[in-house]
């Protein structure tokens, strides 16, 4: 064989373990693993404080204050801090006047603008074993703490627990999207550890962070990884379920808010590039998967295009190795297309029509956006939101 062919092959191998074998690997190891179950009650209540960052919310606050005074944890037990960024709607008061007679609720004006400032200016005050992030457009389940506290308990190792994010869309790609990351973020969850939680909801150790990084736009994949990297496990629960209000529901608002929410993945995968040697061998099989699949993947996809075109046009033998990397890939992305459907209807327990090349390519697009726009984009967590239903939009906090 020549080095061309061997070359070929090779990123043959790249595309195949980032599609499909690292799939299959997931699947195959989590069908061996032991099915926790979930019943039981909470044998300690540990304390809670949730924070809710917010600026100018105020088509949001109704809902939010209903949703959170009906959870189901003692109220002895838990704090909910408002964390103001200065707004200058009527935010402020619409909390005030709902948290009045409610002495677990508080009101915080952080003097700070972002999401991840506004968190950090109240992190080293905390005092609470276990502090849970959750956005104003987010409707949680009323067993969400006592489910969290269930899993923490439960396993000492534990540094992060997320619920099971579904968006309230009529976006087909947006749903089918948010399914499949679900089974992935599952599947890595039984098998080792989830790579990622999500923002809406989730839940971490008080003493796993002192602060975020000043420029972390995705607090939630920034935790998750550094709980990684400390040696913690990061669960998912599937059966908790926490639904976002606030979704895209055209093609124009879905692909900038997948562009957005991809380019701050790409910055926490390379920020912790610099702690390969502190990860642990699991994880770092995690991990650098989604080096390959975030940050080489959109490269490799370009090259094996062009070599695809070369060799084809080369000698006898080497269309042929052509034709037969195709016909491995082709088959190995519909087997695991075939046991991820499985998988999917196992945890969504419903069908309904789905477009998988439109997500594939959907997703792939952006990939290819965010490799080739990341040396010249940046963001913030101060950012236009999209608008809440039947309401105005917001600036993220």
């Amino acid at each position: 064989m020549t080095i061309a062919v061997l070359i070929y092959m090779a990123l043959g191998a790249l595309i195949f373990w980032s599609y499909c074998g690292y799939l299959i690997s997931l699947l195959v190891l989590s069908a061996f693993e032991p099915k926790e179950d979930r019943a039981g009650e909470v044998l300690r209540f540990p304390t809670f404080v949730l924070l809710v960052p917010c600026y100018n919310e105020e088509a949001l606050v109704g809902a939010k204050f209903r949703n959170l005074a009906e959870l189901d944890y003692p109220k002895d037990r838990m704090r909910i801090l408002f964390l103001d960024g200065g707004s200058v709607d009527a935010t402020r008061q619409l909390i005030n006047d709902r948290i009045a007679g409610h002495p677990h609720m508080e009101l915080v004006e952080t003097g700070t603008r972002g999401k991840t400032p506004q968190i950090n200016a109240v992190l080293p005050s905390l005092t609470a074993e276990i502090v849970v992030c959750t956005d104003m457009d987010a409707e949680l389940s009323r067993n969400v703490l006592r489910d969290f506290a269930r899993a923490f308990e439960a396993d000492g190792t534990i540094g992060v627990v997320g619920a099971k994010v579904i968006p309230r869309t009529n976006s087909l790609l947006e749903t089918q999207y948010w399914e499949d990351q679900n089974v992935i973020r599952l599947l890595e969850s039984e098998v080792h550890s989830s790579s990622i939680v999500i923002a809406p909801c989730y839940a971490f150790r008080r003493g796993l962070i002192d602060a975020f990084p000043e420029d972390c736009v995705a607090d939630d994949i920034f935790i998750s990884f550094l709980a990684n990297v400390k040696g913690f496990k990061v669960k998912y629960l599937p059966g908790t379920e926490v639904y976002e209000t606030r979704t895209p529901d055209t093609l124009p608002h879905l692909i900038s808010h997948k562009f957005r929410k991809g380019n701050a993945y790409m910055r926490e995968v390379l920020r912790f590039l610099r702690w390969v040697s502190r990860m642990p061998r699991r994880w770092k099989l995690i991990y650098f998967t989604k080096v390959l699949q975030v940050v080489v993947m959109p490269w490799v996809l370009i090259v094996f295009g062009i070599a695809t075109v070369a060799l084809s046009l080369g000698r006898r033998s080497r269309p042929r190795v052509v034709g037969l990397v195709f016909v491995f890939l082709l088959v190995s992305l519909a087997a695991t297309s075939l046991l991820m459907a499985r998988k999917r209807r196992r945890m969504v327990n419903r069908n309904h029509r789905r477009s998988l090349m439109a997500v594939f390519l959907l997703t792939n697009f952006i990939l290819f956006l965010n490799a080739l726009t990341y040396p010249f984009y940046r963001q913030t967590s101060r950012f236009e939101k999209i608008a809440p239903r039947g309401g105005p939009g917001g600036r993220c906090p």
